[in-house]
């Protein structure tokens, strides 16, 4: 082949890489761009913002005590288990009551459990966070019949 159009074949390979590259920076810094913002931490928050939004609670009126969870896993049969006054913990940890094969669920996930004559559902720190009822968790929620817990691809559902 000619010098010339080995030149010319260089020169087209080189202009294609430089709009890969320059493309595939465009879209990351896109990306970084839409990322949602991180909120700041109580202790880190000024006394002038904005008060916490109530915790979110069941659009179903909560017609008892709950009694029972029924446990939706992505895979298998739902498991019920009872609430007899005991925590019931969440996670991918061998001590968790319900041990979770879910890369979306942390060691130490969630926790349920009893206080003060109601029932409340916990994040213990985990990466993806647990939600009720669609809405993420920050603090300890009251949870009632009809309300619906995500970990990860899990759902538990609340029941009487």
């Amino acid at each position: 082949m000619a010098p010339i159009v080995l030149t010319l074949l260089q020169a087209a390979f080189l202009l294609l890489l430089y709009i890969f590259v320059w493309r595939t920076a465009r879209a990351m810094l896109r990306d970084l761009r839409a990322a949602p913002q991180t909120t700041p931490t109580p202790s880190a928050a000024s006394p002038s913002s904005r008060p916490a939004p109530p915790p979110p609670r069941s659009s179903r009126t909560p017609r008892g005590t709950p009694r029972e969870l029924v446990v939706h896993l992505p895979q298998g049969r739902p498991r019920v288990l009872r609430l007899d006054g005991g925590e019931v913990t969440f996670g991918r940890g061998e001590r968790s009551t319900v041990p979770l094969s879910d890369s979306y669920a942390s060691e130490r996930h969630a926790r349920v459990y009893q206080e003060g004559g109601q029932w409340l559902v916990a994040d213990l720190g985990s990466t993806n966070g647990t939600f009720l009822n669609k809405a993420k968790l920050t603090t300890p929620t009251p949870i009632g019949p009809g309300d619906q817990i995500a970990i990860g691809k899990t759902v538990v559902e609340v029941r009487t």
